[in-house]
This record gives C-alpha cells, sequence and structure tokens, in this order.
C-alpha cells in the first residue's frame, strides 16, 4: 500500500474517532450505535467495521486518544516553585486547566467506569506513574524532611484522588449548590491536602 493510500486510511480511521467522541460524550455508549458513527464519520458501515471490530474497540480508542495525559503528563513536568507547596499548588492548576481542554473527557471517564470497570485507563498507567513519581522526587527534594514518610504511590494516589474528587463534585454538585460551595474551592481543596483539616496544622 503506497504512502498515499496509508495517509488516507489513517484520516478515514482520524475522522470515525472524531465522530465517535462526539456522539459518546452527547448520547452515551448505549446510546451510540456503529450505524450512527458511520454516519457521522461519513462512512458506510461496512467500511468502519473494515478499521474496527465492534464499538467496544471504537471506545478504547476514542478513550485513549482523548484522555487528557497527553496535556496532563507535559503539564505536570512544568509544574514551577521553590517550594513542595507552590510545586503542588501549581501541579494541580496545570492539570485542571490541560482537563479544560478535553471538555467532554469527564463523560468519557464515567463511561469508562460504569460500563468498562475502568478495564482501558490500565493501560495508561505504565505511561503516568513514571512521570507522577518525578513530581514526588522533586517535591521530597525541594522541602528535604518535610513531607510525613508517606510510600511515593501513596502520594500520587492521594493526590490523583484530590483532583478527581474536585472535578466530580464541581461538575455533580456546584453548579446546582449554594455560591458558598464554589467560593475559593480550589484554594480550599489545596490547602486541605497540603495542611488538613485541624487548625493546629
Amino acid at each position: 500500500m503506497s504512502n498515499h493510500s496509508l495517509d488516507k486510511v489513517q484520516q478515514k480511521k482520524q475522522d470515525i474517532i472524531r465522530a465517535a467522541n462526539d456522539l459518546f460524550v452527547k448520547q452515551g455508549y448505549h446510546g451510540t450505535s456503529m450505524r450512527q458513527i458511520a454516519r457521522a464519520a461519513n462512512i458506510a458501515l461496512g467500511g468502519l467495521y473494515n478499521h474496527f471490530d465492534s464499538k467496544q474497540q471504537v471506545f478504547k480508542q476514542v478513550f485513549l486518544e482523548y484522555h487528557p495525559y497527553h496535556e496532563v503528563i507535559p503539564a505536570m513536568l512544568e509544574a514551577q516553585g521553590d517550594t513542595a507547596e507552590q510545586v503542588v499548588r501549581d501541579a494541580f492548576e496545570r492539570m485542571l486547566t490541560a482537563l479544560e481542554q478535553r471538555p467532554g473527557f469527564m463523560n468519557l471517564m464515567f463511561i469508562e467506569i460504569v460500563e468498562f470497570n475502568s478495564q482501558h485507563i490500565n493501560e495508561l498507567i505504565s505511561e503516568l506513574v513514571p512521570v507522577e513519581l518525578q513530581i514526588v522526587e522533586r517535591v521530597k527534594d525541594l522541602d528535604p524532611g518535610r513531607l510525613k514518610p508517606i510510600p511515593p504511590m501513596m502520594f500520587i494516589r492521594t493526590f490523583l484522588g484530590m483532583f478527581i474528587s474536585y472535578k466530580i463534585t464541581d461538575i455533580v454538585l456546584a453548579r446546582q449548590a449554594p455560591s458558598e460551595f464554589q467560593d475559593k474551592a480550589l484554594e480550599y481543596f489545596i490547602d486541605i491536602y497540603l495542611h488538613g483539616i485541624l487548625a493546629d496544622n
């Protein structure tokens, strides 16, 4: 197959992934059919099956390509600061900014968790963890002896847990909640993560 033909095949595959992403975000996984994906990608249904064997395979590719880790990993590595606290704050804010570039991703994330029991996320772990460990080491080096002896993987889990809980509560609750639910929410989340909720901390 010539390079031109390969380019056309790849372009058509990208058209399918783009169309499927839009449909999954708007209609959900079960609300989207392969026929609808084919129509939105301007391809015959049989042609769609030349690229993907099933709707699950389409979703997997959409999830991996639209996952914000493409932006989040560079954002985390670029986190700035002279202290551990500054680096954590900056990393958190950069991650939020990166996630905003993928506005429909949380819809895909809910599909991934509910429909697929997070099976596709596991494929990203090998790429995400080394970057996150770099951040942990930077934070430790900036303030040696100040951090509690938390295992690095638990440091990562708690940081990501804070980040995910911030996004989920913002999506699920914040828009309908009283204004106090949102006022300085980002600052409170970061401050509580760093210093806890007890005043003597």
